[in-house]
């Protein structure tokens, strides 16, 4: 009996030995992957507060501006010291902007690494997180990559515009091997600890199985023992009683030792148990340091209890205490958040907008403002599913780690910084809307005398009478004039470049119809100044590209000229053509122009390119340059993807080389030109949908058809009046259909009472034409195209309607005789009104001159209806300007005053100061110095509108 108990005592503590055993290796390998898991999450949330800091300093409406041409702009460059001072103030090696293409790709647009920096456009691998990031939500990768750069854990976090859309990607990157050291430092501590509890259960294993053999073997020894005894003595019974006393009580002492021994083991398991607690414990203390309380929380069940509370707030729930998850942070959100966040946290907290979010994020935070105690600041909620959604079998969140931070520094820093970015940015707009109102004011000044220059000089010259002498010296005067013109224009050109409001056209042209016209004007310089000219074409080119042919040809003439000016006779200039590379639907073309002429130092070239500069001052008038232009041509040049550089030897000669990106061209030479001309189409896009509409304008630009954009029928008729009002009216109109508060049908009709025929209409609509309602049909409307719109859909459809109407698209309309007219001119420079008067007299037309504004309402207010066809009105007069003129005109009680025609003569030649004419009543908007045969046809053409009623003033 005793052998039985003793052998189920020994299995029993094998089987105790043998479950602590596989509970210490259990129990070790669940602390280590549970800790390199928290510890990840943790570091995870470190990088993510690091990039978050970064991106909520950046401007995202700036951000988004940002292109390839903008590069090294002042915009730019703000953004890029932003990015450097925070990479500076945190140590970071690697931080930058990056873009989602349109190809989907993500691309670099601002890397201020001093090191292996990036250059714009470099496509980035991509990652899992990038493109979580590139929704919306900010995210660390979770396996590592490696590129040229090396191996990294990268964090990225979006950045957004004013309309709440991603503008932008900052990303941070952190090498493999700090990560790791970072993952392996805790990792290291746990697993040493759980390699010396494994030891110390093994050991007390040991120690136990063997103390436990021990008392077995003695347990088995007396037995025997007493075995012996029995059989030897029989016949003493007192003997036999008192040693079967002693056996039992020896075997009691041994049971009491197994007893103590289990007891031991008991003891040993829960101090084990009570450690690695502990160590638990405090691992959840060093994680949750970034947060004042922690909470976890059973969405199933609606429970929630505290881990790590917060001390100094006294309506905290205490730690351990399960709750009411929903009814205590919704009392939460009544107390402490204030009201302007308080519904979009209620929205966030509840659990299954937590599950949908926490489905396509791991992580997911809220920020918002808070108020204890009459103090408010700004806090964070953060939530994270228990276990990843791919470790669940239902693949649903069923419970949460909740944890709130105060963030309060953080935002106020940024929202500091943005303010301050907000102010700078206000001042720049400011600034320039300044330099925008000095330069109109300029214009005006210069143009005015300038206009007085021109006519007068124009008139001299058309008489035959005058001599030679006297014919050099007017030459002369008209040169100096229009170079003065072109130094107002270069001025105005700068402007345009620095502010960012000029803009190169894409439209399709010959590219040796250009040449040609280039080598026309330039060997007839050259000829005058007995210079040798050569052109050259060193490789094949295609005969149409698409670009900006006016800006190039301004680019290359730019250069050509300054050859000329700078190279005596007999020299030469020398211009050679190549085409470099092509690479899919885009050519390079390198433009080298040589001259043997005067030559630059070497120290000279660098500051070529600068507004204003000159090697040596007394040059300006012997060549009469104006120090802008190699400042433009360069900035055009960067503008066509291109680059520009030089080489010069003093009294040798200069060589300029010029690389521009063009896109191919495959012409369609079987287009009827006759009807349709690309070059001189203008367009005007209507559609309320931004997208259909910028695609429409991308779409006919590719084509190298100009395109402006309206969002709304009633945006398009102000845009139309003032393209009318200059004289340049578009040639068509593409109107989408469907549009809220004037749809494409009521303002196609607008467009026709006010305009008649100067423009064609095209309907854009998703039906097909076989499908339109009837009433569609019996429009004005030329007509009707199919979505999505196609440039040789446009084409052929604009074909087809000059073809059915037997016209051509760019109408010359109906004109008025001018002989025997009488106009009221209104000018306060007694020699520009002659100059006006004058000729106006070359076409028999009468003038009678007002010295200002109020002088012109006077005459007009006592005149005879009828007495004057028209009215030529100066803007800028004393006593009473031409805009308070024309609104009063138009305001007397008499037939005329309505429709006669008012014609602003003006410098200010910007769409605010046609705005303004057109606000005052005025008809249209000519700029000074003012060409006669323009002069003549607006007042032929509206003169005519006007006795037959087909116009409306504003």
């Amino acid at each position: 009996m005793n052998g039985k108990i003793n052998n189920l005592r020994v299995k029993a503590i094998l089987l105790i030995s043998i479950f602590l055993l596989v509970m210490n290796i259990a129990l070790g390998a669940a602390l280590i992957r549970q800790s390199r898991s928290s510890l990840k999450e943790l570091i995870d949330n470190q990088m993510l507060g690091i990039v978050n800091s970064a991106a909520a300093m950046m401007d995202g409406d700036a951000l988004e501006r940002i292109t390839e041409e903008s590069v090294g702009s002042e915009e730019y460059d703000n953004l890029y010291k932003t990015l450097s001072v925070f990479q500076n103030n945190t140590g970071l090696k690697f931080i930058y902007a990056v873009r989602e293409a349109e190809d989907g790709s993500f691309i670099l647009t601002i890397d201020p690494a001093t090191e292996e920096t990036g250059e714009y456009g470099l496509k980035l691998m991509e990652t899992e997180a990038l493109r979580t990031a590139g929704r919306g939500t900010p995210a660390v990768d979770n396996e590592p990559y490696k590129d040229k750069f090396g191996e990294f854990y990268s964090a990225y976090s979006p950045v957004f515009n004013s309309s709440g859309k991603v503008a932008g990607i900052i990303a941070t990157d952190f090498e493999v091997e700090w990560y790791e050291k970072q993952l392996n430092r805790n990792t290291k501590t746990v697993f040493l600890a759980c390699i010396l509890f494994l030891s110390i259960g093994i050991v007390v294993v040991v120690l136990l199985t063997g103390q436990y053999s021990k008392e077995l073997k003695s347990v088995g020894e007396s037995v025997n023992e007493l075995e012996e005894e029995l059989d030897a003595l029989t016949h003493e019974t007192s003997e036999y009683s008192c040693r079967d006393r002693e056996g039992r009580e020896e075997s009691d002492i041994n049971i009491q030792n197994l007893n103590q021994q289990i007891s031991d083991i008991r003891d040993n398991l829960r101090y084990y148990t009570s450690h690695a607690t502990t160590q638990a414990n405090s691992m959840i203390t060093a994680m949750a340091s970034d947060y004042r309380s922690v909470y976890y929380v059973n969405l199933d069940e609606n429970d929630g209890v505290c881990y790590r509370g917060d001390p100094k707030d006294p309506d905290q729930t205490p730690e351990g205490i399960h709750f009411n998850y929903l009814e205590r942070f919704t009392y939460y959100a009544e107390q402490y958040v204030v009201e302007s966040y308080r519904e979009e946290f209620l929205r966030f907290i509840k659990p299954d907008n937590i599950r949908e979010s926490l489905s396509d994020h791991p992580l997911i935070a809220y920020r918002y403002l808070a108020k204890t105690n009459g103090r408010e600041y700004y806090e964070m909620i953060r939530m994270a599913g228990v276990r990843r959604l791919e470790d669940r079998n239902d693949h649903i969140v069923h419970a949460i780690g909740l944890g709130l931070s105060e963030i309060d520094t953080e935002m106020r820093e940024a929202m500091a910084k943005n303010e301050a970015l907000a102010e700078a940015l206000n001042m720049a707009e400011e600034a320039n809307i300044a330099k925008t109102s000095f330069l109109s004011n300029m214009s005006h000044e210069i143009r005015t005398p300038m206009n007085a220059i021109i006519g007068l000089d124009s008139l001299a010259l058309r008489d035959e009478t005058i001599n030679e002498h006297t014919r050099d010296y007017l030459e002369k005067i008209g040169g100096s004039a229009r170079h003065l013109l072109d130094l107002i224009n270069n001025i105005l050109d700068m402007s345009r470049i620095e502010s960012g409001r000029l803009v190169l056209k894409n439209e399709e042209f010959s590219f040796h119809a250009m040449l040609d016209q280039i080598n026309t004007m330039v060997m007839s310089q050259c000829r005058d100044k007995g210079l040798k000219y050569e052109c050259r074409i060193l490789s094949e080119m295609d005969e149409y590209y698409i670009g900006d042919d006016m800006k190039l040809k301004e680019v290359i003439l730019n250069i050509l000229s300054n050859a000329i000016k700078f190279t005596d006779a007999p020299g030469s200039v020398t211009q050679t053509v190549e085409l470099v590379s092509v690479f899919e639907d885009r050519s390079t073309i390198k433009f080298c122009i040589k001259d043997t002429g005067i030559g630059m130092d070497k120290e000279y070239i660098p500051k070529i390119f600068e507004p204003f500069s000159q090697e040596d001052g007394s040059r300006k008038n012997k060549y009469g340059s104006t120090g802008l232009g190699m400042a433009i041509t360069r900035n055009i040049v960067e503008m066509m993807n291109g680059s520009i550089t030089v080489e010069s030897e003093k009294g040798v000669g200069t060589e300029f080389t010029v690389m521009v990106t063009l896109r191919n061209c495959e012409h369609q030479e079987d287009l009827n030109e006759e009807y349709v001309d690309l070059s001189k189409l203008h367009v005007l896009v209507v559609d309320d949908d931004d997208t259909a509409a910028e695609y429409a304008r991308v779409t006919l630009d590719e084509a190298g058809i100009r395109a402006d954009v309206a969002l709304s029928g009633s945006e398009a008729l102000q845009m139309m009046e003032v393209r009318h009002v200059k004289q340049e009216p578009y040639n068509l109109v593409l109107m989408d259909w469907r549009m809220p508060e004037m749809d494409g049908l009521a303002t196609a009709k607008r467009i026709r009472e006010l305009y008649g025929s100067e423009s064609n209409v095209i309907m854009l609509t998703g039906y097909s034409r076989d499908d339109l309602p009837g009433d569609a049909m019996n429009t004005d409307v030329d007509s009707f195209l199919t979505k999505p719109l196609s440039t040789s859909g446009v084409v052929t459809e604009l074909q087809r309607i000059m073809r059915r109407s037997s016209r051509s698209l760019f109408l010359e309309k109906q004109k008025a005789e001018l002989a025997g007219r009488r106009v009221l001119l209104a000018e306060d420079i007694e020699l520009n009104a002659e100059i006006m008067m004058d000729i106006l007299s070359m076409e028999d037309v009468e003038a009678d001159h007002a010295e200002n504004g109020r002088i012109a309402l006077d005459m007009f207010r006592d005149s005879e209806p009828g007495t004057y066809s028209a009215i030529l009105m100066d803007v800028r007069m004393p006593e009473m300007d031409g805009l308070e003129a024309a609104a009063a005109i138009r305001a007397l009680d008499r037939p005329d005053a309505a429709v006669i025609p008012i014609i602003a003569l003006t410098a200010n030649a910007f769409d605010e100061d046609v705005q303004r004419s057109l606000q005052a009543g005025m008809n249209a908007h000519l700029s000074k110095p003012v060409e006669s045969d323009l002069l003549y046809q607006t007042l032929e053409e509206l003169i005519y509108e006007a006795e037959n009623h087909t116009f409306c003033t504003a």
